[in-house]
């Protein structure tokens, strides 16, 4: 996404699929946390996602961060605490992930203005770098509608 500006998201958004975008999750510290999801082979999307190079999508990779920032909200300010997605500020893709790797997500969060988080990613596979987001979140007391993410 160079050179244009962030894309804005202006309202909440069906989720495409229940497909759980992290295994394994690791706090480090109050700013940082990892998520891992291993590509599985018989992933219902991975079918049509380029049937001749099967692809894990660029979309998954981004809510993988979401994820990571969620839970480390959940890990640091308790579980009724929630994150909305504001921006994707910036996303470069460097590496594709295919059937059988680890997505490894390691993510920085800093909290820019009251109520408002900017997190960086590195998203890796076998230690190569597969891609990079940078997002602006609005963290809320409550999840959705008063709901927590028990």
């Amino acid at each position: 996404m160079s050179g244009a500006g962030p894309v804005v998201v202006t309202g909440p958004r069906p989720r495409a699929t229940s497909v759980d975008p992290a295994h394994t999750v690791t706090v480090h510290s109050p700013t940082e946390v990892s998520v891992s999801r291993l590509v599985l082979a018989d992933d219902p999307y991975l079918e049509g996602h380029y049937p001749e190079f099967t692809v894990y999508p660029g979309a998954f990779i981004v809510e993988s961060v979401y994820q990571a920032v969620l839970h480390l909200l959940w890990h640091t300010r308790g579980a009724d605490a929630w994150a909305r997605p504001v921006s994707v500020d910036s996303v470069r893709f460097t590496g594709a992930l295919a059937p059988g790797d680890t997505l490894d997500v390691r993510c920085a969060c800093v909290e820019r203005a009251p109520g408002e988080i900017e997190a960086t990613a590195v998203c890796t596979t076998a230690g190569n770098k597969a891609a990079q987001v940078r997002m602006t979140f609005a963290v809320t007391p409550h999840g959705p509608e008063g709901g927590t993410h028990a």
